[in-house]
């Protein structure tokens, strides 16, 4: 694990495990956003601020902080939260290729979709 220091209120810290990269900031002890990287596509997995930490620019600090690592994506659209999304068009960047961002679970993906009437 490694500490970056954006910004006054907030450390940033990156871990690495088998798979994902994380980035966590923590104000005063509390772990208030995180943001995980898939390793292999450098695509974004989840993003997630705690209510009381919302609105204060720690998801884009840590989109900044992963982004110095290598370009990072985002998830296709129909593969993003609302919440997602919105955090997508805040901060800009790319959307990982289709090819690349296919996730083989996903009906919308593969077109198998159960149409019953």
């Amino acid at each position: 694990m490694c500490r970056i220091i954006y910004m006054s209120s907030a450390e940033v810290t990156r871990t690495e495990q088998a798979d994902t990269v994380t980035y966590t900031a923590t104000i005063v002890g509390v772990a208030a956003a995180t943001l995980v990287i898939r390793t292999s596509t450098r695509e974004v997995v989840n993003v997630e601020t705690i209510r009381r930490y919302q609105r204060q620019g720690l998801a884009s600090t840590l989109w900044a902080a992963a982004n110095a690592g290598g370009e990072c994506f985002h998830s296709l659209e129909h593969h993003r939260t609302p919440e997602g999304d919105m955090f997508a068009h805040a901060v800009g960047g790319e959307t990982i290729d289709a090819e690349t961002g296919y996730v083989a679970a996903c009906s919308i993906c593969t077109d198998d979709i159960d149409h019953e009437e």
